[in-house]
């Protein structure tokens, strides 16, 4: 299949299902359809009804925990709410290529998460994002509503004489901080595809207390201390993970 008819069809059946308007819909596919070769990265927000919300995450471990055990290209999965504030629910999914996604929307487990919560979620937001970094621990991850999981999702404007700077930092803590902290489970930097000085970095911790411990390491301080000044309107939301699974082994840098 012709690889911008593939993309059309993704994009066409996560708008569907997202339920964005036709005006965004609308750019999205007018858009520079030039093929990027990077793992694919969905990214979403949601409101979730309160009287939705045990079956929304009940209908999501089994969608992506069946996505982990049937889909070898689907890389990773990950759902997580705001702290102190369940409604407000993220996903992040990595796919290996358009292709994997597509196999994805048309499996049954997908198809049975749409049936039963999809078209019920409210304050629908889809981030049009690429990958910039993806680090992963070599074993497979799988938390499931531990009580115990953090996400971390910082955004920022960077200073577009830094961004390579900004993105070798990152890379050198993410590295170090899957090297040396057992908590550290994953690091993924994304960016705007349309606007690619605006980023998005999504961590992964086992708990709080790694958290902590990778804020507070030699590495992180210097990181910051090289690249705060270049960036611009940071906002940090720390999230308790619900659903956190991947293949692990991610390794990936934007050339």
């Amino acid at each position: 299949m012709n690889k911008n008819l593939l993309k059309r069809i993704v994009l066409t059946s996560a708008i569907a299902v997202l339920g964005v308007s036709t005006s965004f819909a609308a750019l999205v596919m007018e858009r520079d359809q030039s093929v990027d070769t990077a793992p694919s990265v969905g990214m979403y927000r949601f409101e979730v009804p309160v009287e939705l919300q045990e079956t929304y995450n009940s209908a999501g471990v089994a969608n992506l925990t069946a996505s982990m055990e049937k889909e070898p290209n689907t890389l990773s999965m990950n759902v997580a709410h705001v702290k102190g504030n369940p409604a407000e629910s993220y996903v992040v999914e990595i796919y290996k290529d358009l292709a994997a996604i597509e196999a994805h929307r048309k499996s049954d487990h997908y198809q049975a998460f749409v049936n039963e919560v999809g078209s019920k979620l409210t304050n629908r937001k889809m981030y049009d994002v690429q990958s910039v970094l993806l680090f992963e621990k070599k074993d497979a991850l799988s938390i499931i509503n531990d009580g115990k999981a953090v996400v971390t999702l910082t955004e920022f404007t960077v200073d577009r004489n830094e961004i390579d700077t900004v993105q070798r930092q990152y890379q050198l803590d993410m590295e170090r901080a899957l090297r040396d902290d057992a908590g550290y489970k994953a690091g993924y930097v994304l960016r705007e595809r349309n606007a690619k000085n605006r980023w998005y970095v999504i961590q992964i911790y086992s708990d709080q207390d790694a958290l902590t411990k990778h804020l507070n390491s030699p590495g992180y301080r210097f990181m910051m201390s090289q690249i705060q000044g270049s960036l611009q309107g940071v906002t940090t939301k720390v999230l308790d993970g619900d659903i956190l699974v991947n293949h692990g082994g991610q390794s990936f840098v934007r050339p």
